[in-house]
């Protein structure tokens, strides 16, 4: 089974309506957002004096990074499983009124 995502998500012009470009700037901005707040966190606990008392604050930020990491990951992926399962669908659907 041949499968060719690469015209259904990258270079498909149905997709380039507005509401397909605001899905995928908001899908940006909240991952850029996330990667900002563990930036931010990051350096507030490498700047403060105190950093080797604060261990347990930095595993939580590990741990925060972790769960960021398999949130993203699932969410991409969920988005990809559900693209190519719509795009199966409308195949369906035109091949059975062609």
């Amino acid at each position: 089974m041949n499968h060719e995502l690469g015209s259904m998500i990258i270079d498909n012009p149905g997709r380039r309506s507005l509401s397909y470009r605001l899905r995928d700037t908001a899908l940006v901005m909240a991952t850029l957002g996330l990667w900002g707040l563990f930036a931010l966190q990051i350096w507030s606990t490498l700047a403060s004096s105190e950093f080797l008392i604060e261990q347990a604050y930095a595993l939580a930020v590990l741990k925060l990074t972790a769960l960021d990491f398999v949130g993203v990951f699932f969410l991409l992926h969920s988005w990809v499983i559900y693209e190519r399962l719509l795009f199966r669908w409308r195949q369906r659907i035109a091949t059975r009124h062609a």
